[in-house]
């Protein structure tokens, strides 16, 4: 169903847990799936949610570029600065 839509994407964004079948099994082959999908129509993926080591290894392995998370930052209110 998203097929058609992917001409016309720049960017995907995923939540890393939606790739996490348990604690210590990561399905990065679907991760890798998508990531060679959107090359091919030359779309960045966007990968969210990333809080821990072990989510910054796989996004690292899998060299996805856009990236976000709590193990880079909190978010800061903008008034208090």
């Amino acid at each position: 169903m998203l097929q058609q839509y992917l001409p016309y994407i720049d960017y995907l964004k995923f939540n890393i847990h939606s790739f996490n079948k348990s604690a210590n099994h990561w399905i990065d082959v679907t991760l890798a799936q998508w990531q060679r999908r959107s090359a091919i129509f030359n779309i960045e993926m966007i990968v969210g949610k990333i809080e821990d080591a072990n989510h910054i290894a796989l996004v690292n392995q899998l060299n996805i570029p856009f990236r976000q998370g709590y193990a880079y930052g909190h978010p800061e209110n903008l008034k208090n600065k």
